[in-house]
């Protein structure tokens, strides 16, 4: 089941701390890895929907696509405007650690978002368990090896999207660490793309064209499940082959449904951006937060895709909000 993400109850009864002071509308940056990919603007969506609820103007920035120095740029540019707090999903780890810094220690309040930085001089940090995903990825394998061969046992491989990206390198991690419960299942591979889907693709080719044996891979990104899952497709191996892949964009989910992918590992973008948000305006307005914050993850396959919980964390235009009860 996914783990509901909880809002602090100081974030949530800001506006009642603030009273009915007069201000000027503030504005939040929200800057993101690649504003192309569809999981980055479900995270927008999110955001929108804040600014909303809360009369805050938002800024969407980012580059195409991840770039470091893309980034670092932006950020610079967001916090010279001096907005009144900036929601940041840091590219590289060690790289975005000192320009994260150098923004909160002039002031401007930072959120940090999705994954981390070399550093914790920001306001608040609201992320998936990584680890956590990757763990429950090589749980998914392995249930899907025994239900296909009788026994959770055979070699598997993982698809890497891009090195050097904390939250990467932590579901990879989790997969690793996940996967050595279960002695029988071996990892024989890895193969690290350029976070382009055509690339999945093709390493995903490589590997069942040079290791027929190979029961399952896992694929720790959008970009990497869709290649994958269309490389697993056009061989119509989705009945005799496990895959396991990170979030949920449209052509994941088409795949899950085809029966290409067989578990899709979902996080909450929309929650992101919603919360990233809510976090910066209430830091902007001396709220204290909670340093970590973990949005939630979960296992869907296609036998339980259906459930109602799954609809908006597999489909945004179907995302509801309504009162955290404690569930």
């Amino acid at each position: 089941m996914f783990k509901k993400f909880i809002l602090a109850a100081s974030v949530a009864t800001l506006p009642l701390l603030i009273g009915n002071a007069v201000h000027a509308q503030d504005t939040v940056a929200v800057i993101v890895k690649a504003t192309t990919s569809e999981y980055w603007q479900w995270v927008f969506k999110g955001a929108e929907a804040a600014g909303k609820d809360l009369n805050v103007k938002i800024e969407q920035l980012g580059s195409p696509k991840d770039d470091a120095v893309a980034q670092i740029s932006i950020l610079e540019s967001a916090a010279g405007k001096k907005p009144s707090a900036i929601v940041i999903a840091p590219t590289i780890f060690e790289a975005l650690g000192d320009p994260i810094a150098a923004v909160s220690k002039a002031g401007t309040p930072v959120i940090v978002i999705d994954s981390g930085a070399k550093t914790d001089a920001y306001a608040s940090f609201l992320t998936t368990n990584n680890e956590a995903g990757g763990k429950a990825a090589a749980d998914a394998m392995a249930q899907c090896i025994k239900e296909r061969t009788g026994k959770a046992a055979g070699k598997v491989a993982f698809l890497t999207a891009m090195a050097g990206h904390e939250s990467l390198d932590s579901r990879d991690k989790g997969f690793k660490d996940g996967i050595a419960a279960y002695p029988d299942i071996k990892i024989v591979g890895n193969r690290v793309a350029n976070n382009e889907e055509a690339e999945g693709m093709s390493l995903t080719a490589d590997m069942l064209t040079k290791d027929a044996d190979l029961a399952g891979v896992f694929a720790d990104n959008a970009q990497m499940g869709t290649g994958a899952g269309t490389s697993i497709s056009e061989k119509k191996l989705g009945d005799k082959f496990c895959l396991v892949a990170f979030d949920a964009d449209k052509g994941e989910v088409e795949h899950l449904n085809d029966g290409s992918i067989y578990a899709l590992i979902i996080q909450d973008p929309y929650m992101m951006g919603y919360a990233g948000v809510w976090n910066g305006y209430a830091a902007a307005h001396g709220v204290r937060l909670p340093k970590f914050v973990d949005t939630g993850v979960g296992a869907v396959t296609k036998a339980n895709m259906g459930d109602a919980a799954y609809a908006g964390l597999l489909d945004v235009t179907k995302r509801k909000l309504s009162p955290f009860t404690g569930n």
